[in-house]
């Protein structure tokens, strides 16, 4: 499991876009030691940029003809062709599910967060405690409680950090807080409440839902997978994008009216499942 190694900041706007095309023209971009100056960002920033990049799951480091470099992946690619800007929630919503899905364990406090802490509404010292006590029973390594603290705050930013209104040049807000999947509140003992807040299908969108539910159903090589599940699993709707069951049936409906790749509800040992189409997660994408 990883911890900190956002060096504090959460991603920028323009960052994303910034960094898929520094990448896209130059596989060493990272490892030149004046790559802050041509991307206009501190030194490490730029460090926060490559892991955000990798934790997102749009860049990949990879040996090539004996020297490493990093490469867009297969989703990075379709960003950089189609939103490089994140101006889609969709899109937004995609990167997210990857950040909470935690592949290749760059993002523990993401997962931690949205996929085992159960409580919706904290307060900014109860989180703290609740992480670092899991990561206490989760880890054989000594985390200090620096680091820890270092991710809930980026945690929080990352889907709080709003335009500042009043600056039409404000570049340091999240692109994520778009989604609004937590809000922060001043309480009157001096510290923040934190909200999960549950979304609507329309701002989630029904192409991140679909890309979610193919990218489980391809993990657990199956294509079938139950309603109860998807509400209460483990990387699924209920969790990821903390939607209730009325929701996530209306989702489904929807999805048994897809143009393309339309689901099946079918009933087995008296529970209800969904069969998904053969299709990859990045073959809906591509469309």
């Amino acid at each position: 499991m990883a911890y900190a190694r956002h060096q504090s900041f959460y991603i920028r706007d323009k960052w994303f876009s910034k960094g898929l095309t520094a990448v896209s023209q130059n596989s060493r971009f990272f490892y030149d030691d004046f790559s802050f100056e041509k991307i206009g960002l501190g030194k490490n920033m730029v460090e926060s940029l490559k892991y955000w990049l990798i934790a997102l799951n749009v860049i990949e480091e990879r040996l090539v003809e004996g020297q490493r470099g990093h490469y867009l992946t297969e989703l990075g690619q379709i960003f950089y062709e189609n939103d490089k800007l994140l101006q889609k929630g969709e899109s937004l919503a995609i990167l997210h599910y990857h950040l909470v899905r935690n592949e290749d364990d760059q993002s523990t406090v993401f997962e931690w967060y949205f996929n085992h802490y159960k409580e919706t509404v904290v307060s900014k010292p109860d989180l703290l405690n609740s992480f670092i006590t899991w990561v206490k029973q989760n880890e054989t390594r000594e985390i200090s409680e620096k680091s820890i603290k270092r991710d809930i705050d980026c945690l929080i930013q990352f889907y709080t950090k709003l335009p500042d209104e009043n600056d039409p040049e404000d570049v340091i807000f999240s692109p994520f807080s778009k989604l609004a999947l937590m809000k922060t509140e001043r309480s009157g003992e001096g510290f923040d409440t934190i909200r999960k807040i549950s979304l609507d299908i329309t701002i989630v969108g029904i192409l991140p839902l679909y890309y979610v539910l193919l990218t489980h159903c391809m993990r657990k090589e199956t294509d079938l997978v139950s309603i109860d599940e998807i509400i209460n699993g483990d990387f699924l709707w209920g969790k990821v994008f903390n939607l209730s069951r009325n929701k996530i049936i209306e989702a489904l409906n929807v999805l048994t009216n897809h143009d393309q790749y339309p689901i099946q509800y079918v009933r087995t040992n008296n529970l209800d499942y969904i069969r998904v189409p053969q299709v990859t997660p990045i073959g809906l994408l591509r469309g």
